[in-house]
C-alpha cells in the first residue's frame, strides 16, 4: 500500500509539473495524442502522458556516452537541443518506474536536477529504485528528458 501510495504521490507532483510544462512546450499547435511508449514529438520516447494524452515527458532512447559530474551532465542533457534537460527527482523517479518501456538503462545510479545543495543533488538508483543524494563532482549516469 505504501508503494502505490508513495506512486500515486510522484504521479501527482508530475502532473503539476507537467501543467507547468505544458504552457512552455516547443509545438503549441501540435495537439497529437500520446501513449507512454509511443515516440514523442522530439523523437524520445514517451514515458508519462496527462490524462489528455497531449502533455507528457519523454526521455533520449540512450544514455549520454560517458558518466559526468553534476554540472556536465546539466549541459550534456540539454546540448541535445531546445528542451532537453535533466529530469527532476520526480521525474527521474516516474523514468526508473517506466524503465523497461524507454529501455537501455545501466544498471547504475543516473542524476537528477533537484539540488539538495550548492554541493549536492539528488540522483535515482537503477539497479535498487533508491533515490539518495550525492556529491556534484562525483561521475553518474545522464539520460536527458523533454516535456510536451
Amino acid at each position: 500500500m505504501m508503494g502505490y501510495n508513495r506512486t500515486l504521490k510522484a504521479t501527482a507532483i508530475a502532473a503539476v509539473l507537467l501543467m507547468s510544462h505544458a504552457l512552455q512546450a516547443a509545438d503549441k499547435t501540435d495537439s497529437a495524442s500520446y501513449v507512454a511508449g509511443d515516440i514523442g514529438p522530439h523523437d524520445g520516447t514517451v514515458y508519462f502522458v496527462d490524462a489528455s494524452g497531449e502533455h507528457g515527458l519523454e526521455a533520449k532512447a540512450a544514455d549520454e556516452m560517458h558518466s559526468l559530474n553534476w554540472n556536465d551532465a546539466v549541459s550534456a542533457a540539454s546540448a541535445n537541443g531546445d528542451g532537453w534537460r535533466l529530469p527532476s527527482k520526480t521525474e527521474l523517479k516516474l523514468l526508473y518506474e517506466q524503465r523497461s518501456l524507454v529501455g537501455g538503462f545501466a544498471n547504475d545510479d543516473y542524476w537528477s536536477a533537484t539540488e539538495l545543495d550548492s554541493i549536492s543533488a539528488w540522483i535515482q538508483g537503477f539497479f535498487n529504485g533508491d533515490q539518495d543524494r550525492y556529491n556534484k563532482y562525483s561521475t553518474l549516469k545522464v539520460r536527458a528528458v523533454h516535456p510536451f
